[in-house]
């Protein structure tokens, strides 16, 4: 049983990210879960190595955005239009989440 105070932070990775990103953030970087990709995002060493997983820099701060947007924090929007990096809709180039 998990001791988090918000079961979003116990999401598996697997889960929201495409397999090509979360396993290399699994088995490289030993980050498994949101609660654990944002804890990893607060050291700016960690930020380039998670930023080199993803197809660009922008698409990684994109999902950290997302992923602290689900547990309430507000972040500025982005005008920018980020390739997918959630699960579900892993065409090269799509904006938005299947639906």
């Amino acid at each position: 049983m998990s001791m988090s105070k918000n079961p979003v932070l116990d999401v598996p990775l697997s889960t929201v990210i495409r397999p090509d990103i979360a396993l290399p953030l699994e088995q490289i970087m030993k980050i498994c879960t949101v609660g654990s990709l944002l804890r990893a995002w607060r050291s700016p060493k960690n930020q380039r190595s998670i930023e080199q997983l993803f197809d660009s820099p922008e698409q990684a701060r994109h999902a950290l955005q997302v992923c602290a947007a689900w547990l309430g924090f507000e972040s500025q929007a982005s005008h920018t239009v980020v390739a997918a990096w959630w699960t579900g809709d892993e065409r090269s180039g799509a904006a938005t989440p299947a639906q």
